[in-house]
């Protein structure tokens, strides 16, 4: 069907193309706004007006549109475009409306969650945009029987409508009780407190995720059983803990369960000791690297590391902030902690450790048949190396094996790999067969 411009019928060459249709943004219109604020979704239109032609029109819109969603106080949003009408219309002016529909005033969700190596059950109660301009609060709660319960109490309030809305800027306050449980070391953790957090986005070159936090918390050390090590009871009892926590996030990888290509850096730093009778500084630093190669085959390198130190304060580094090398989550082919230091047979964790892997991934054989089904599937080969206590590569450990892997829901994958350990100590505790694993960051 021809296509026309305001100003008259378009040319042959330019029949298709959108570009050459002049526009002009006359007037843009956001209805179904019942508890929202006017000023919140203002700067929704500022690319709008600045576009001159049908095609940057209708990208602009899509994108307006996205930015409505994230502002997060519709449950939908549709757009329409007309040409515009009325004494105050121009020749080539169109009218833009969004009709969204807002947000219930309490949501109610209730499923699964995957961790790390563990799967949980999750609870969640939200009044979402409570005071107009994006505010929310929400009661979380999960369980899960192998390590991990938390309650969190949580409101936040997003800073996207303002001028520095690239930047995605958002502050929240969270009161929280979580209880991790260390079944190899025999002692569980329970942290009850509340955390401060300003998070943003930088784009100075690259695209980076910051998150910047402040954490105040008493944390118990409890036992599991009586025949626990002195070196493990003498962690027991509460202690306060005071500290700031600062984490960086570059991903620019195409997928995020099975990548094809690009890199993923995190680094997450902990300074603790502003408070309390709790003192050390931690780092973690975690590294992805994705090269395609031919024929679906994918190679992928990562890498993790980790430090914590004392300070001049410390009197005792704290038991549950420690690392636990090992897991099909870290160094495949060993237990989860089980390639770290032991006090009388039992894992206490290390102040250092890093783990590197190298994979190779390929598709099924017969992908090509079952094409949805068969992408949430991929073969790899790997071989993973690693130490506790130790950045030499003297006495380290090392596997190497082959699996299948499962997406789960662009979230996280199920590994179910064989394994065979390499090099190993005498106090380590291998898993040389069939091991799997469950989560959404991977060594």
């Amino acid at each position: 069907m021809p296509q026309s411009g305001r100003d008259g019928p378009a040319s042959k060459d330019s029949k298709y193309d959108l570009s050459k249709i002049s526009t002009r943004v006359d007037r843009v219109n956001v209805s179904g706004l019942l508890r929202t604020h006017n000023d919140y979704v203002m700067r929704a239109a500022d690319g709008l007006f600045k576009t001159n032609n049908f095609q940057d029109l209708m990208l602009e819109a899509m994108s307006t549109k996205s930015y409505l969603h994230e502002l997060g106080i519709f449950k939908d949003v549709s757009v329409h475009i007309d040409i515009s009408r009325g004494a105050d219309a121009t020749p080539q002016g169109y009218e833009v409306t969004f009709k969204g529909n807002e947000m219930s005033r309490m949501i109610g969700s209730a499923g699964t969650e995957i961790g790390q190596n563990e799967g949980s059950l999750r609870t969640e109660l939200t009044i979402p945009n409570i005071l107009g301009r994006g505010e929310s609060i929400s009661l979380q709660g999960s369980y899960s029987s192998t390590r991990a319960n938390d309650l969190q109490l949580k409101f936040w309030k997003p800073f996207f409508h303002t001028r520095f809305r690239e930047n995605r800027p958002e502050l929240s306050f969270s009161i929280f009780r979580q209880t991790d449980r260390f079944d190899i070391s025999s002692f569980q953790s329970t942290n009850i407190g509340y955390t401060v957090d300003f998070s943003a986005h930088t784009m100075v070159g690259v695209d980076l995720t910051h998150s910047l936090q402040y954490e105040n918390s008493i944390r118990d050390v409890g036992l599991l059983n009586k025949s626990v090590p002195f070196a493990i009871r003498d962690h027991c009892g509460p202690k306060l803990a005071s500290l700031l926590r600062y984490s960086v996030l570059f991903d620019n990888r195409d997928a995020t369960v099975f990548p094809t290509r690009g890199v993923l850096l995190k680094s997450v730093n902990e300074y603790c000791g502003l408070g309390g009778n709790i003192a050390y500084t931690s780092s973690t630093a975690h590294g992805e690297l994705n090269v395609p190669l031919f024929a679906g085959l994918v190679a992928q390198f990562c890498g993790r590391v980790g430090v914590v130190k004392e300070t001049k304060n410390t009197t005792q580094l704290p038991i549950n902030s420690l690392f636990y090398c090992g897991g099909p989550l870290t160094l495949r082919g060993f237990k989860f902690g089980g390639a770290g230091p032991v006090i009388e047979g039992t894992p206490i964790g290390a102040q250092t450790f890093w783990c590197t892997g190298a994979h190779l991934w390929a598709p099924l054989p017969f992908a090509g048949v079952f094409k949805n089904l068969a992408s949430h599937f991929r073969m790899h080969f790997f071989y993973n190396i690693g130490n506790s206590n130790n950045f030499s590569t003297e006495n380290m450990r090392s596997a190497f094996g082959m699996g299948l892997a499962v997406k789960l829901a662009e979230r996280a994958r199920i590994e179910l790999n064989y394994c065979v350990p390499v090099r190993r100590q005498t106090s380590d505790k291998v898993l040389n067969g069939f091991q799997f694993g469950i989560g959404y960051e991977f060594v």
